[in-house]
């Protein structure tokens, strides 16, 4: 499998730019995916310098219903007319920010829902027997302070989000798989432990994005405890991670003090090949 990050909010140098958001290709045996699509058409740029042809993606996962993951979809679409994209049945549901306590619209842009490239997930849709997507993660433990300034409208009222618009990617090659997250909204202890409860029957290889342990709005991280606890949870799970994005650099380092070789970063414009 080869994995490229298109965007991410750091480069490896100044060819590749970067911006706050999210967009990885990966290549499979049967598959050309991107996974989320950054804020803007970014993307196409980073993949045109990494050798990606953008018309031979046949399948595209935005991850939830952020911008940061999902405003490129315009650009994309321009671009390909043949990939199935799929989201989450709330995806385009409309999501806020509270900034300095006024709410932002932070969503994705509603009038490409209807598009016949559009796939609405239920909590569990096996693609073919290599992709999977799996939502549904209601546990809280070792949650992020930085979800009270991410808003939903539930009935026409604001109120914290649930995430029930975020999904993950299993990909499965071999005897292996390796989960894609977006940001992790509900927490990536307790994303795995859904994943471990029902499709740990192949090994687990390799975890690769964001953990939100950074606030972009406040530039504020989660504490230094929680970042920590986080970190040796994860060293108990027998596989590689990779993070990027909302973890941020600084909590990166935190947790890389912890997971020494298990955690990498991936940054604009890296390539890794598992």
């Amino acid at each position: 499998m080869i994995i490229k990050c298109l965007v991410e909010n750091t480069s490896i140098s100044q060819e590749y730019k970067s911006k706050h958001g999210l967009s990885i290709y990966i290549e499979t045996t049967k598959h050309k995916i991107l996974f989320d699509l950054g804020p803007n058409g970014l993307f196409l740029e980073n993949a045109k310098k990494l050798g990606i042809d953008i018309t031979d993606i046949d399948t595209v996962v935005i991850s939830h219903g952020h911008a940061d993951h999902g405003k490129g979809l315009k650009a994309f679409m321009d671009n390909n007319h043949t990939a199935k994209i799929y989201l989450t049945k709330t995806a385009f549901d409309k999501h806020y920010v509270k900034v300095c306590g006024i709410p932002f619209s932070v969503g994705l842009d509603e009038s490409l829902k209807d598009s016949n490239q559009i796939v609405l997930t239920d909590e569990n849709c096996k693609i073919d027997d290599e992709l999977i997507l799996f939502s549904g993660v209601k546990n809280r433990k070792l949650f992020s302070t930085a979800n009270k300034k991410l808003l939903a409208k539930y009935d026409n009222k604001l109120m914290e989000d649930l995430f029930e618009h975020e999904h993950y990617l299993i990909v499965r090659e071999h005897e292996h798989d390796i989960l894609f997250t977006g940001c992790s909204h509900n927490g990536i202890v307790n994303i795995l432990e859904k994943y471990n409860e029902t499709y740990a029957d192949k090994k687990l290889e390799c975890v690769i994005g964001g953990f939100h342990l950074f606030n972009p709005t406040s530039k504020k991280y989660e504490s230094d405890e929680l970042i920590t606890s986080i970190a040796r949870e994860l060293c108990v799970q027998n596989c590689k991670f990779y993070t990027c994005h909302c973890t941020g650099t600084k909590a990166y380092q935190i947790m890389k003090k912890e997971m020494n070789d298990k955690l990498g970063y991936l940054a604009s414009g890296m390539v890794v090949e598992l």
